[in-house]
């Protein structure tokens, strides 16, 4: 798989490493491929910190592997490296953070939120999903942009939240994931069409109208008859597009 890596241009590898084919292999199977490229020595330096930055996002934690890149020629392979060895996102822990949160009132929370989203550049991704359960639309927003923006991300596992988790949450998930244009979403379609808030089919109704047209037409059919006038009168509006 390397070799057939190598043979493409550096832009196409590129292109590969932050594709939607790379991001659905399995986490672990991502790190080793990543650190076999990376010590390959030949890939272009461009790629180089790329591959270091995703690892990192992977949360691998292994500081004697970036050690080696702190000697390249390259400033952004040398920034990556530094990145990953200064990021003390795994360090904070995942409980002591998230129940020191917990205790803080709304605008401490989102400074709070916003400083682990802004200093670590990518917070264990495990803390962030739990921060789409706060009681906090503004905190909640915060997570959301996050999230839909990152170049790797496990969508299953978000996905896997949605059957215990409470209606704003939910909500929230399907933003991230239409966001993402994920078509992970069109596996959980049919039971979010029956969920009990309307705020989870009005967010699935946007989340659907982002994907591809033809793949979601039924889907979209099936809304404009929702009980509740918010999610019929938009979903129409849409179908009127097709």
């Amino acid at each position: 798989m390397i070799e057939e890596l190598l043979k493409l241009s550096p832009t196409a590898q590129l292109k590969y490493l932050k594709g939607e084919e790379f991001a659905s292999l399995e986490r672990e199977k991502r790190i080793e491929f990543l650190k076999e490229f990376a010590l390959c020595g030949q890939c272009s330096s461009k790629c180089l910190a790329s591959a270091l930055k995703i690892l990192r996002e992977l949360r691998f934690r292994d500081r004697v592997f970036y050690k080696r890149f702190l000697e390249n020629p390259d400033s952004s392979v040398i920034m990556a490296c530094k990145k990953a060895l200064s990021d003390r996102s795994c360090d904070l822990g995942f409980v002591p953070m998230r129940e020191m949160v917990k205790r803080q009132n709304n605008e401490k929370k989102l400074q709070t939120v916003k400083l682990i989203v802004s200093e670590t550049g990518q917070a264990g991704e495990d803390l962030l999903l739990s921060f789409l359960a706060e009681d906090n639309i503004r905190v909640r927003e915060l997570v959301v942009k996050e999230l839909s923006g990152r170049p790797q991300l496990d969508e299953g596992k978000l996905l896997a939240q949605l059957g215990h988790s409470i209606w704003f949450t939910r909500a929230a998930i399907v933003e991230v994931l239409g966001n993402r244009r994920s078509r992970l979403l069109l596996g959980k379609a049919e039971e979010l069409l029956a969920d009990s808030n309307v705020e989870v089919r009005l967010q699935l109704l946007i989340a659907l109208s982002k994907l591809e047209r033809e793949q979601v037409k039924d889907l979209l059919f099936k809304l404009t008859r929702d009980p509740h006038v918010r999610v019929s009168k938009e979903a129409r509006r849409i179908v009127s597009t097709i």
